[in-house]
């Protein structure tokens, strides 16, 4: 059985570098001799069977009628052929900007099909899924308007590209099937899933002067949060700033986008980092249920990490940006280790 597991493995992994060989990653595709199989779906074995079946019969009983129903099932089987492959070579197609997901949702892969080069759109039923997933989705090439979401199960966080997507369709008669295996250069990001567990939405870690390298391994946790509740004055709106900060009335006297800026009750600001003696993927879960807490509650917060710290701040963009840090932290990473300071 050890063997056997030990072929299949190898067979597998012989069958992907071969693919990547023969259709390589790229930003969109149209499908060509390259990138298209096809071959007879059982219906059409079933069909290829019957004629032949008939054909021995018409020899055998020299039937002309039947023999020349033997030649037209024979040829309308392989003008099926053609007609499949020549529909299929016909789609161009890409994906569009994947927004980043939490693990354990659900994806929306916005797949485009672009007008072809050949200036004729391909017809028929596709079916959508992705590689060793045997769960197909439909798209009606025939009245389809814009892109198509194509679900995608993020099982695992990460920031990398998506699994291979097969692509196949039998038009016009189901007898071919032809079908793609396409690698998009596109990455998706897939945060931690948020876990409520013993870390305490207030608690941070002070941090000394906001340097990692100040930080002494017996610094005592504190409960401190900036909450931002007295209003301080008027800046200029940026992209990623909250819509709920915008100082609407400004707006409508000068038409300018400008934002209230608070101050809070205390200075002083917080970061927040993995919890001890907690396992690592548990630990990035828990982070990321109190990244979206003090982001709900408009805290000034930054993120201590083994391998990056970001200075705190408030804003969406912010959010995104330690978000993305639990996304791509190292698999195997150790918790001791030198930390890189950036500012979101």
């Amino acid at each position: 059985m050890f063997g056997f597991n030990k072929l299949t493995a190898y067979i597998a992994q012989s069958h992907t570098r071969w693919l990547e060989r023969r259709i390589p990653k790229a930003l969109r595709y149209q499908l060509d001799n390259q990138s298209i199989f096809i071959l007879p779906t059982k219906f059409g074995y079933v069909f290829l069977l019957f004629a032949m079946l008939i054909f021995v019969l018409a020899t055998n009983y020299q039937s002309n009628v039947l023999l020349m129903l033997s030649f037209f099932l024979i040829a309308l089987f392989i003008t099926h052929m053609f007609a499949s492959f020549v529909n299929f070579a016909r789609l161009y197609v890409s994906i569009g900007n994947v927004h980043p997901v939490y693990a354990g949702t659900t994806a929306a892969i916005p797949l485009h099909i672009l007008p072809s080069q050949s200036r004729r759109a391909a017809r028929g039923t596709l079916w959508v899924s992705f590689w060793q997933i045997k769960r197909y989705q439909s798209i009606e090439l025939d009245s389809l308007e814009g892109p198509a979401n194509i679900r995608w199960y993020a099982q695992q966080r990460g920031i990398g590209p998506l699994p291979r997507m097969t692509l196949q369709c039998d038009y016009p008669l189901g007898l071919f099937r032809c079908w793609t295996h396409l690698q998009f250069t596109q990455s998706v990001t897939v945060y931690p899933q948020p876990l409520a567990g013993d870390l305490p939405l207030q608690v941070m870690p002070k941090l000394i002067n906001q340097t990692p390298c100040n930080i002494a391994s017996h610094s005592p946790q504190v409960k401190y949060m900036t909450q931002l509740d007295e209003f301080d004055s008027l800046v200029r709106f940026q992209e990623g700033d909250p819509l709920h900060s915008v100082a609407w009335k400004q707006l409508a006297k000068t038409n300018q986008m400008m934002r209230k800026q608070f101050a809070g009750t205390s200075s002083e600001q917080g970061y927040l980092t993995l919890p001890m003696h907690t396992q690592i993927e548990k630990g990035l879960s828990q982070l990321a249920f109190q990244i979206n807490q003090c982001h709900s509650e408009h805290a000034v917060y930054g993120i201590f990490l083994p391998h990056i710290t970001i200075a705190p701040n408030h804003n969406e963009q912010h959010k995104q940006a330690c978000l993305a840090a639990l996304a791509n932290f190292p698999q195997q990473h150790q918790r001791a280790g030198t930390a890189k300071t950036i500012s979101a």
